[in-house]
């Protein structure tokens, strides 16, 4: 058994060796297969994404002008926004010092129209009032002599002395 055993391990040795050479084989095989497999549909993957990206290029590279003109106008709107804002900024500031302006003026005419009027109320009472009252009492002392004199008789020369006495 010495030689009979070596020889049937070397056998079956080789036939272990084969069968592996064959699942190496069955492997290599497989793997062209997938590799042939992947590349079919890599290929159909990129036939079908060529236009896409060729569309997709070709709509890029025909808004870049559009979308250059839109930037350009949107900066250009916001320069002269900003410029608008400034002017309307400083408007507004110039009518707000002017209102300010006049309504102090019309504040002082006000105040001085008062006191014009006051002034004037003064004058008319000093100038007017005051000689009518003494007119008034004039007029009451004439009004109360001539009474006096009408409605009463003097029959003593002396009551006539202190009536007149009393009147003074």
């Amino acid at each position: 058994m010495g030689n009979a055993g070596v020889t049937a391990a070397l056998i079956l040795v080789a036939i272990a060796v084969l069968m592996q050479a064959g699942a190496m084989l069955g492997i290599l095989l497989v793997t062209r297969k997938m590799v042939a497999q992947v590349e079919k549909a890599r290929s159909d993957v990129m036939a079908r994404l060529d236009p896409l990206t060729q569309s997709a290029q070709e709509i890029v590279n025909g808004s870049r002008e559009p979308l250059h003109t839109i930037a350009v106008n949107l900066a250009e709107i916001s320069r002269m926004l900003r410029a608008r804002t400034a002017e309307a900024d400083a408007l507004a500031s110039d009518v707000l010092d002017k209102t300010r302006l006049q309504v102090a003026r019309v504040d002082q005419m006000v105040a001085d129209l008062v006191e014009r009027v006051n002034t004037t109320a003064d004058y008319v009472q000093q100038g007017v009032f005051r000689p009518l009252r003494e007119i008034a009492a004039v007029t009451k002392g004439v009004r109360s002599g001539l009474e006096f004199l009408l409605h009463r008789r003097v029959t003593n020369v002396s009551e006539a002395t202190q009536d007149e006495q009393m009147f003074i």
